[in-house]
């Protein structure tokens, strides 16, 4: 198989995924919604989930990866953007200090970065059970102050 042909296959995939869960439609569809504060777009610092929200992801991506992140490790997961058709590659971890949860490598560049996410913008998130793939969309940009 070609890769071009690989590549096609793979966009169909995630574009039979991506019909099911539409940005910005249905806002009960998002399991994680989260207006971002300092902490969530500053450069030197993860995206931390809630306890509940981190309790979606752990029951949603597999009980070796749960393990491997209750450990401190990286796991590596998928986030389809929603809003630009983009698939990345993310570190979902916890802290090192506490229960906490969230994303080290890849949320600045791949999300704060290149979707210019500021202070105040709402997003959503979703994870597949069946695939552990993690669907994102900006929901609303925080106001322009004049």
């Amino acid at each position: 198989m070609s890769k071009r042909t690989r590549n096609d296959s793979n966009k169909q995939s995630n574009n039979a995924q991506m019909k099911e869960i539409q940005p910005r439609n249905d806002l009960s569809q998002w399991k994680i919604r989260k207006v971002l504060g300092e902490p969530d777009v500053a450069l030197d610092r993860m995206f931390k989930f809630t306890r509940p929200e981190a309790e979606h992801v752990l029951c949603s991506i597999g009980n070796e990866r749960v393990a491997k992140a209750k450990e401190g490790g990286d796991v590596r997961v998928k986030m389809v953007d929603l809003d630009t058709g983009t698939q990345h590659e993310l570190s979902f971890r916890k802290v090192k200090c506490g229960n906490v949860f969230g994303f080290k490598l890849g949320w600045l560049t791949h999300f704060v970065v290149r979707r210019r996410l500021k202070v105040g913008d709402e997003i959503g998130m979703n994870v597949d059970p069946n695939s552990s793939v993690f669907y994102f969309s900006v929901l609303s940009r925080a106001s322009v102050e004049k």
